[in-house]
């Protein structure tokens, strides 16, 4: 764009309205005409944000795999392409058949990990892929609390089996981390669209495009806890014998405090309340020093090194609460300083 920035006079036209001019260059290149209907977003920062009111352009996408081409690789595009926005996912090959490893890594992608799509196509050259989920039905707020749910669900049923050192129990745990990826990446695809469309970030629930950033970082905070409760379930079938019942009363208390943190650290980005996101990092200090101290008195048994990476994933769960408690605090401050 030829200039990014001008001042301009407020106008007073008739009793009540206000109007400002907008350069004809920058209409020229926004190709905005007479009658185009404008959106104004007024920002809690005090500024005033103009969007042009437009559809979603990502309509459409293609991706070409070949026989060279791996799971992971095919998967990798296709989530790329859900995280951009597209609403139509298109995969073909260059005139041969798409592999029975594809098609299945394909279907199994729709069915565990992308929310809200289909399959409406299927040949042996082309699979084509529909996303249907309308972002209103589900607010960001709503699907945040669901795939904190999961991932609390997740630890807390992770800890039980450990206590009874149930493995069966444990793999139905870590499959349950699927349902966590599908509303990370909804999540995130929505973060990534509200950026680029007002539209969007108003039926998210979100109030203006910075939010995006400090909502990203939650959602991979929420994400990482998750993948932490799985490797908790993940490490039971290497225990060789039941957990002295001391030390697992200890890791019990450690465990209920780290998911007391990390659900006051959703509670206070919900109700954007910076004493209660304060108070969540203070308390995090106290976790990490009683997981250290018992982590400080473990001796040389056959289920000690097993216990010290359980130890370590309980930290990391009240370590990224306190990361969401200071998304929080930075987006708060505002209402606990005087500005002079």
């Amino acid at each position: 764009m030829s200039e990014i920035k001008q001042i301009r006079r407020l106008q007073l036209t008739g009793g009540s309205t206000y109007t400002v001019s907008i350069p004809k260059t920058w209409i020229d290149e926004l190709k905005l005409k007479k009658n185009s209907e404008i959106i104004l977003l007024k920002n809690r920062n005090g500024s005033i944000t103009l969007f042009q009111e437009e559809q979603n352009k990502k309509n459409h996408a293609k991706a070409t795999i070949g026989k060279k081409d791996s799971k992971e690789s095919t998967r990798r595009k296709i989530i790329a392409m859900y995280l951009s926005g597209y609403k139509t996912i298109e995969i073909k090959t260059n005139g041969i058949e798409i592999s029975s490893i594809h098609k299945s890594a394909i279907r199994d992608l729709v069915r565990t990990t992308l929310m809200g799509t289909e399959i409406i196509e299927s040949s042996s050259e082309r699979i084509t892929l529909q996303v249907l989920t309308q972002l209103a039905q589900l607010s960001f707020t709503i699907a945040l609390k669901r795939m904190y749910t999961t991932a609390k669900n997740m630890h807390e049923e992770s800890i039980e089996a450990l206590g009874e050192t149930d493995s069966e129990h444990a793999e139905e745990i870590i499959k349950m981390d699927d349902e966590v990826d599908r509303f990370s990446l909804y999540l995130l695809r929505n973060l990534n669209l509200a950026l680029e469309n007002v539209q969007v970030l108003i039926d998210s629930g979100l109030e203006k495009p910075s939010d995006c950033l400090g909502y990203r970082t939650v959602v991979k905070c929420v994400e990482r806890i998750a993948d932490h409760a799985g490797l908790i379930a993940k490490k039971i079938k290497y225990l060789k014998s039941p957990i002295d019942e001391k030390i697992l009363k200890e890791i019990e208390q450690i465990s209920k405090e780290s998911l007391v943190v990390f659900e006051n650290s959703i509670d206070a980005l919900s109700k954007r309340d910076y004493i209660m996101a304060e108070n969540v990092a203070t308390s995090v200090t106290k976790v990490i020093e009683k997981e250290k101290k018992l982590m400080d008195s473990l001796k040389p048994h056959d289920n000690t090194a097993i216990i010290k990476l359980i130890l370590e994933d309980i930290r990391r769960t009240a370590e990224y609460s306190r990361d969401i408690s200071e998304i929080v605090i930075d987006e708060t401050v505002q209402s606990v300083i005087v500005e002079s």
